[in-house]
């Protein structure tokens, strides 16, 4: 049977890696052990990612759920993303991949492309003060809902 490796990374996102995933097993308060037995991997295996060493896309994957991260996170690490995605489970059990200060900024982005789209009497600190605007409405929309994640 063929062991099919992640694709050959630099050693600096591989640290990056590595750093993430102590840090959140710290948060967590798991140790190594812990942590690969959730996963159902080998421990030489785990320590493999912890010390900036490439390991297949399927020990990542099952890492990734042990860390409530969601799907792709360490790929993404891998890839130049400073950190992961969580995955937040509400008091409904709902799971939601999304972290609140990234869709913020989206909805901020898009206010701005929207604004700079139709208008050409907005100057540039009237779009940035309608984008904060956008940014600062959502969030108290989102809190008097009981979304405030912060």
């Amino acid at each position: 049977m063929m062991c099919v490796m992640a694709p050959p990374q630099d050693v600096a996102a591989l640290q990056r890696l590595a750093t993430a995933v102590i840090q959140r097993r710290v948060d967590l308060g798991m140790n190594k052990i812990d942590v690969a037995r959730a996963a159902a991997v080998q421990i030489n295996t785990y320590d493999k990612i912890e010390a900036a060493k490439p390991v297949r896309r399927l020990t990542y994957a099952k890492i990734e759920a042990v860390l409530g991260w969601a799907p792709g996170s360490c790929a993404d690490i891998l890839n130049g993303a400073t950190a992961a995605t969580l995955i937040e489970q509400d008091e409904t059990g709902t799971i939601s991949p999304l972290r609140v200060e990234d869709l913020a900024k989206d909805v901020g982005d898009a206010v701005q492309d929207a604004a700079i789209s139709i208008s050409d009497d907005l100057t540039a600190p009237q779009i940035r003060a309608l984008k904060q605007r956008a940014v600062e409405e959502v969030m108290e929309r989102w809190k008097a809902r009981g979304i405030d994640r912060n």
